[in-house]
C-alpha cells in the first residue's frame, strides 16, 4: 500500500512541461468536417434507437464537443445541410475578425458517403466543389459571401435529391444534372466578374505596398534638397519617388477605363508581389529619365532655366506614367546620338521608334 501510496504521489511530480503541452495539444486539436459528418451521423443513429431521451446520449455529447471544438477553429456554423440516411453533409461558416478586417466565409462539405453509388451525382457534386474552391481562393467580401451561399444552395438540393428513390430514375437524375448545371453557370459567371475586380484590387493593394520605399526615398531626396536647393543627388531621389507615383497613377487611370486585365487565379500573393514591383519599374524609369536629361543626352537645355528641378520633376512623373514613352524617348535619342554623330546626318520628322526628340 505504501508502495502504491508513493507512486501516487510521485506522478504528477514526474511530469514534464513536455507531456502537459502534448496532451493539451491533442485536447485542442481541431475537428475536419469529414469528422463532425461522421458524428453527427452517429448522434442520428442513437437517436432512431431510442435508448435515450432526446439530446441526452453519449453520441450527442459527442456531437456538440465536436460542433465546439470546429467552430473554435473555422467559426460559426451559420447554414448547415445533413443527409438523414449517410454520414454526408454541408455546412457555411463564419468567422468573425476584429477591428476593420473581414470576416472568414468558407463553405465545409462531406458528400462521398451519400453519392458513392451514383457516379452522375457524384460527378455534379464535384463540379459544385471545384467552382466552390475558386471562389473561396479568389473572391473577397460582400461577392464571396453570396457566390458561397449560392453554392450551399446548390449543393444541399443534390445532396437531399441524393436521398430520394428517384435517383434510380434517369429522366429525374438528367433533369437534376440540367437545372444544377444551370445554376452553376450563373454562379461561375458572378465569380468571373467579381473575380475580376477582386484581382485589381489585389493587385493595387501590392502597388500601395510597394509605394513605402519610394516614399521614404523621397523623404530623403526633400531633406537633401532642403540643405541645397541644387544638390543633384537630392533631385536624383526625388524623381525616383516621382517615377513610382507616375506608375501608381497610370495603373490608377486604366483601371478606372476599364483597361486593365488581371489573371485572378495567379493567387492573392503572386498579384501582391507583381503589383509591389510595378512602382519600382516606374521610378527606373524616372530616374533614367533624369539622367538622360542631366547628361545632355536628350536634346533639352535646362541649365540656364530657373527652377529646372521642376523640369525633372515632371519628366520623371511623364516617364513614371508611360513606360513606352520613356522607352521610346530614351531609344530616340539613343540611336540618334549614336547613328547621326559625325556623318552630318539631319534630324527626320519620325524615325523608328515613332518619335523625334524635340517631340518629348
Amino acid at each position: 500500500m505504501n508502495a502504491v501510496g508513493a507512486t501516487t504521489v510521485e506522478a504528477p511530480g514526474g511530469r514534464s512541461l513536455r507531456t502537459l503541452f502534448r496532451k493539451r495539444r491533442r485536447t485542442d486539436r481541431g475537428v475536419s468536417f469529414p469528422e463532425l459528418a461522421w458524428v453527427h451521423h452517429l448522434r442520428q443513429q442513437e437517436l432512431s434507437a431510442e435508448h435515450h431521451g432526446p439530446y441526452e446520449g453519449p453520441a450527442e455529447q459527442r456531437y456538440r464537443e465536436f460542433v465546439e471544438r470546429f467552430e473554435a477553429a473555422n467559426g460559426e456554423i451559420v447554414s448547415q445541410y445533413w443527409c438523414t440516411t449517410e454520414a454526408s453533409g454541408i455546412a457555411l461558416t463564419i468567422k468573425r475578425r476584429p477591428l476593420l478586417l473581414t470576416d472568414t466565409v468558407r463553405l465545409h462539405w462531406a458528400t462521398d458517403w451519400s453519392t458513392k453509388d451514383k457516379p452522375k451525382l457524384m460527378r455534379l457534386l464535384y463540379e459544385c466543389e471545384t467552382l466552390a474552391v475558386k471562389v473561396q481562393e479568389v473572391l473577397r467580401d460582400t461577392s464571396r459571401r453570396l457566390a458561397i451561399q449560392a453554392l450551399f444552395n446548390v449543393i444541399s438540393f443534390v445532396l437531399a435529391f441524393a436521398e430520394t428513390p428517384h435517383t434510380s430514375d434517369e429522366k429525374a437524375v438528367s433533369e437534376i444534372s440540367r437545372s444544377t448545371r444551370a445554376g452553376l453557370k450563373e454562379i461561375d459567371t458572378y465569380y468571373r466578374h467579381a473575380a475580376e475586380r477582386s484581382g485589381q484590387i489585389t493587385y493595387v493593394g501590392g502597388m500601395l505596398f510597394g509605394m513605402l520605399p519610394p516614399l521614404l526615398i523621397s523623404v530623403a531626396g526633400w531633406i537633401v534638397i532642403g540643405h541645397n536647393n541644387s544638390s543633384a543627388v537630392g533631385i536624383g531621389l526625388l524623381c525616383f519617388s516621382v517615377g513610382a507615383v507616375g506608375a501608381l497613377m497610370s495603373v490608377l487611370s486604366r483601371l478606372s477605363s476599364g483597361k486593365v486585365s488581371v489573371d485572378w487565379e495567379f493567387g492573392k500573393d503572386t498579384l501582391r508581389t507583381l503589383g509591389s514591383l510595378r512602382p519600382f519599374v516606374g521610378a527606373v524609369f524616372g530616374v533614367m529619365t533624369y539622367l538622360a536629361l542631366k547628361s545632355g543626352v536628350i536634346g533639352i537645355d535646362l541649365a540656364n532655366k530657373a527652377g529646372s528641378s521642376y523640369y525633372f520633376v515632371v519628366f520623371s512623373f511623364a516617364a513614371g506614367f508611360s513606360e513606352r514613352l520613356a522607352q521610346d524617348m530614351l531609344l530616340a535619342t539613343t540611336l540618334e546620338s549614336v547613328v547621326g554623330s559625325g556623318k552630318g546626318a539631319q534630324p527626320k520628322g519620325d524615325d523608328e521608334t515613332g518619335l523625334t526628340t524635340t517631340s518629348v
